[in-house]
């Protein structure tokens, strides 16, 4: 198996603070490894780290539009940082990822992702 989630209902405990005007932040995450399961589940283990330390604090009316820097940013750090880990091995490693994540800020919902895969979101 190569793939990887991160279920995060309550990210809050991840962020150092939350911006004034929002209460609640929830985080969802699928990794599908190609060539091995290395990336995904370092994409898994990182990236919503990556975007607490990217995510906007205080008040702020441009909101929207940081989180959406914050999370194309978020995505370039992970692969940055994973391609750096990869190349630094011996021999080097060729795995790959998809990364699909949604991020949830009050009832604003930011979907983001990389490769073939794609969130569709279903409302009954």
């Amino acid at each position: 198996m190569q793939d990887a989630h991160v279920l995060l209902p309550d990210m809050s405990s991840c962020l150092s603070s939350l911006p004034g005007h929002v209460s609640r932040v929830s985080y969802f995450a699928v990794f599908d490894g190609h060539g091995g399961a290395r990336a995904s589940r370092f994409a898994a283990e990182n990236l919503h780290l990556n975007l607490a330390k990217r995510f906007p604090t205080g008040y702020n009316e441009n909101l929207d539009r940081l989180l959406k820097k914050c999370l194309l940013d978020t995505f370039r750090q992970t692969d940055e940082d994973f391609l750096k880990k990869a190349s630094s091995q011996k021999p080097a490693w060729k795995d790959g990822s998809t990364a699909t994540c949604v991020l949830v800020v009050d009832d604003t919902v930011y979907a983001a992702s990389l490769g073939d895969s794609r969130v569709r979101l279903y409302c009954p």
